[in-house]
């Protein structure tokens, strides 16, 4: 009974205590910034952009060494809702320094508040644009707050630990940007926003070059006309290299095959007629594109070619031939989605192959091929 008593008695004291403890949580900086944001949020999706910049000043003002009450991201993208333009140019005058001190700051836990900012920018950014025009800024301002505007609507929770991971780049390419930001900076070579230009929008990407390597890997069949072998079918390998039209495929093919005449090996034994023979075709073929658009590619081919026959004519004995074919022929590219590599095919090639293997008659084989070809073709651009 006493142990009882005793500890009801300590309960009822501390009651104050745990109260104390409370009020003192809800008043830590954290929380404040949590609620804050929370605040912010609610009166932008009300629309009421004055209270807005209340609350985005109250905001900056509970930042110290430590917090961080609003990313970079939302603080240089809410001004233009409030037009604050001269928060924005001031905010904007950021160096290493100021980032380095960033960094090390404790950002506030994930809301929906830069999510619902981008949102609401992204479809309503005739009137951001609207807003900025009217404002009375400099032609330097000017300019380089339109450029920002348009460059963070296209990548969306840049430089955001807690949204993403690196850079997201988005429709228009990162090159148009830096060509923008190179000619602001020939205008303005001292300009206070050269270090946001030059470390935070202008970035090293990925660009189209002129030269181009990829592979293919092919179904065939086809036939021949003269002495040479009826094809079955098969498969085949190449590795490409292409510098701005021009392609060099060197590849090869395997294919089962029927012979279509009686071969005779080691003096006068007869191998028969309509046996089977595998060969394997190595060459190196040129090809130009002709057509190239959003859909397709045509490309005219022209190659040398290399064929070894094997057949076997006992079980421990196989005899083989070797012949020289002169090849043309016509590739036929549909484009795929990008994907794995730069570009994509699926790709229809036929192969004329010419020879006269030895002999007096002119034979030709006709392959023709179906299979996919992936292309790399980008150059890394700083």
């Amino acid at each position: 009974m006493k142990k009882l008593v005793i500890s009801i008695i300590f309960i009822i004291t501390m009651i104050p205590a745990f109260a104390q403890i409370e009020d003192e949580i809800q008043q830590t900086k954290k929380v404040k910034i949590e609620n804050g944001r929370a605040y912010l949020l609610e009166k932008f999706l009300d629309r009421d952009y004055e209270k807005v910049k209340e609350i985005t000043d109250y905001l900056l003002d509970l930042e110290d060494d430590n917090y961080c009450a609003l990313s970079m991201s939302e603080l240089w993208l809410l001004p233009y809702w409030t037009q604050d333009f001269d928060l924005l140019t001031t905010m904007l005058r950021f160096d290493s320094t100021d980032y380095e001190v960033y960094k090390t700051k404790i950002l506030p836990a994930y809301d929906q508040l830069y999510a619902q900012l981008y949102r609401h920018s992204i479809e309503d950014e005739h009137l951001l644009h609207s807003n900025l025009q009217e404002a009375e800024l400099s032609a330097e301002d000017r300019e380089f707050l339109t450029i920002y505007l348009d460059w963070v609507l296209d990548n969306k929770c840049y430089n955001d630990p807690r949204y993403n991971y690196g850079y997201y780049y988005g429709d228009i390419s990162q090159k148009e940007y830096n060509e923008r930001l190179d000619q602001f900076l020939a205008k303005y070579p001292d300009s206070r926003y050269k270090w946001v230009a030059n470390n935070i929008i202008h970035k090293s990407y990925y660009d189209k070059s002129n030269w181009g390597f990829g592979v293919s890997f092919e179904l065939c069949s086809g036939f021949s006309t003269g002495q040479m072998h009826k094809p079955v079918g098969g498969f085949g390998l190449s590795f490409n290299v292409s510098y701005k039209k021009l392609e060099l495929d060197l590849g090869g093919d395997i294919i089962a095959a029927n012979t279509r005449y009686n071969i005779t090996y080691s003096g006068d034994s007869i191998y028969s007629k309509g046996s089977e023979i595998d060969f394997a075709l190595v060459y190196a073929n040129l090809s130009y594109n002709i057509v190239d658009n959003k859909s397709i590619r045509l490309s005219p081919v022209v190659g040398v070619g290399y064929n070894w026959e094997s057949y076997s004519v006992s079980k421990k004995k196989r005899e083989n031939n070797r012949y020289v074919l002169y090849q043309v022929g016509l590739n036929f590219d549909i484009k795929l989605r990008d994907t794995l590599f730069d570009d994509q095919y699926i790709r229809i090639r036929y192969n004329c192959g010419i020879t006269n293997m030895g002999q007096s008659e002119i034979s030709t084989l006709h392959v023709i091929s179906v299979g996919w070809t992936g292309f790399s073709n980008r150059k890394f651009v700083k």
